[in-house]
């Protein structure tokens, strides 16, 4: 029973920290947002929230000009060459990046008001399944000693502009090579509307797997919890009741409404996360953006 009031005592304990997050005061400065895109994107959304569109062909760029955004043309490759490449050809005290399948929003005002800092906000998918997988990885954006940066949305400081400039060149995984060089990292109490990817389980491995490199303490740490929470569960259902809240409190921060049906689902959560990272124990490597990832960057 002891054991069991603990993990429930947990997850009361992460429930109350994460409703104590609170949006830092902010402040004003010349702050720009960028947006790398490989094309095959509806651009119109972006229309008055995004300054520049980083492409990788003039055809992109021209559809996102036919829309009324600026660009330019990426440097170097895949989307770390572009944060590069955006790094390099703009001048601002403040970059935020966010991608293309993201839901502008309330969000975006409060990382443009991020002077001086790395601060990121986590995603809301908005494919169901998917959700209930990804939402286990807002769970360790409280704690600061594992926190990272999410790359649909996150900002880097002019400060550290040549510094994240050459990590990003030397790693084709953006958040790795961003949550490698900043020392502190804010985290926005707010969850971004996101498009589905279109594949559902290499999703949730490439996931786990870029877990696991870029943090296998953190990845051995996930994979227990999630495995103990589920027996635990079964054995004391006012788990599920407990996560169910957080699923709830958690859409209404996405979507300023509760999603009943996501909340429905929040049963297979812990269970879906705990399955996915025993999964990606025989995996050593993920495919990010066409290239192969079998290490930390």
């Amino acid at each position: 029973m002891y054991f069991y009031l603990a993990i429930a005592a947990y997850e009361i304990i992460h429930l109350l920290a994460e409703l104590l997050v609170k949006t830092p005061k902010g402040g004003e400065c010349r702050s720009v947002v960028v947006m790398p895109s490989r094309g095959g994107r509806d651009l119109r959304r972006f229309v008055g929230y995004v300054d520049y569109v980083v492409v990788d062909h003039v055809s992109d760029g021209a559809e996102a000009g036919e829309v009324g955004l600026r660009w330019f043309l990426n440097k170097y490759t895949g989307k770390s060459g572009a944060l590069a490449t955006a790094l390099e050809t703009i001048d601002a005290e403040l970059y935020v990046f966010i991608d293309d399948d993201a839901y502008p929003g309330p969000w975006l005002k409060h990382l443009r008001s991020m002077c001086g800092r790395f601060a990121t906000a986590y995603r809301w998918v908005l494919g169901r399944i998917h959700n209930a997988f990804s939402l286990g990885g807002f769970d360790w954006m409280v704690w600061r000693p594992t926190r990272f940066l999410y790359g649909g949305a996150m900002t880097v400081p002019a400060s550290r502009r040549r510094e994240a400039s050459e990590a990003l060149k030397k790693c084709a995984v953006d958040d790795m090579a961003l949550t490698a060089i900043a020392d502190e990292i804010v985290v926005l109490p707010a969850l971004v509307p996101m498009d589905p990817p279109r594949e559902l389980w290499g999703f949730f491995i490439r996931q786990a797997v870029a877990a696991k490199i870029g943090n296998p303490r953190l990845w051995l740490v996930e994979t227990l919890y999630y495995s103990v929470w589920t027996v635990a569960a079964l054995f004391f259902p006012a788990l599920f009741l407990i996560h169910a809240v957080r699923t709830a409190l958690r859409s209404r921060r996405a979507l300023g409404r509760v999603d009943w049906a996501q909340v429905a689902l929040s049963p297979l959560e812990r269970p879906l996360q705990a399955v996915v990272f025993l999964a990606s124990a025989f995996k050593r490597c993920f495919t990010w953006k066409g290239t192969t990832i079998c290490s930390r960057c």
